[in-house]
């Protein structure tokens, strides 16, 4: 794990019950077993183990080595119109329902949905008890999505929920999934659990692609899909996203904005 990083959860708590899971290489070639290894990084073996899953009000920071808070990837992804969401919003005020409502419900099943695919990568059994059982009949339709691309995906996992820190460009954020395919070759994926898959997402796994390669050189990013697992339906949707470097200058000038802006608010 790279130095300089630390987490603090209020929300989401993880509590696993049971020894430390063990890992193992296997049959990846020795060049790119060497290279994982001297980062510390070996795929998780399927091993069985109890986790269980305590929703609250979502807090998740990230720390230089010095000890200064940073902002998490998503922070300067607010300066990006949502035309998606206005509508939304307007589809619930005709519906006579609470945005804020809604809005809660919806990130808390997209969590759920999160850590059961975690769980499943990870071969922990998922304790959902402390959870809303309406939430969770959500997120497991959106698992059920999940295991489905997955089951031809054709991918090993690599990291599952790497938390990471950009010295360079003071952010944090957390890679969901880092899998190598037949020819050893590096994706980065970002499962999504909303109604499309909108632009600033785009933005958002460019970051984390960056996130990546600065702690991680020897390394580098090949392909970065978005995964859409529908919470409604079952039914899953993807989206490579090539050229990501584009996309990169456009989250810089974002942080770059957001800082500004927090700068201004602080005088």
């Amino acid at each position: 794990m790279p130095k300089g990083i630390k987490k603090q959860r209020k929300a989401d708590a993880v509590q696993i019950v049971g020894e430390t899971p063990k890992f193992a290489i296997g049959d990846l070639s020795p060049f790119i077993t060497k290279r994982l290894e001297c980062y510390d990084l070996v795929p998780p073996q399927k091993e069985h183990r109890i986790v269980k899953l305590i929703l609250d009000e979502p807090h998740q920071k990230y720390f230089l080595k010095c000890g200064t808070e940073v902002d998490g990837t998503t922070r300067a992804l607010k300066y990006i119109p949502k035309e998606a969401l206005m509508g939304w919003a307007y589809k619930l005020g005709k519906q006579g329902k609470d945005m804020r409502l809604e809005s809660g419900n919806a990130a808390k099943i997209g969590t759920i949905a999160h850590f059961l695919c975690q769980c499943d990568l990870m071969g922990w059994e998922p304790d959902l008890s402390e959870c809303d059982g309406i939430l969770v009949r959500s997120a497991q339709t959106a698992f059920k999505a999940y295991r489905e691309w997955w089951a031809q995906a054709g991918l090993r996992p690599i990291a599952v929920e790497k938390q990471l820190v950009s010295h360079c460009y003071r952010f944090g954020g957390t890679i969901d999934l880092i899998a190598v395919d037949k020819h050893e070759e590096l994706t980065l994926v970002d499962f999504k659990t909303s109604s499309g898959l909108w632009p600033e997402y785009s933005y958002q796994v460019a970051a984390y692609a960056e996130l990546w390669q600065e702690n991680f050189r020897r390394l580098p990013i090949q392909h970065l899909l978005l995964v859409r697992i529908d919470k409604e339906t079952g039914e899953y949707e993807t989206k490579q996203i090539s050229e990501w470097k584009r996309y990169w200058e456009v989250y810089v000038a974002l942080l770059r904005l957001a800082k500004r802006v927090k700068d201004a608010s602080a005088k």
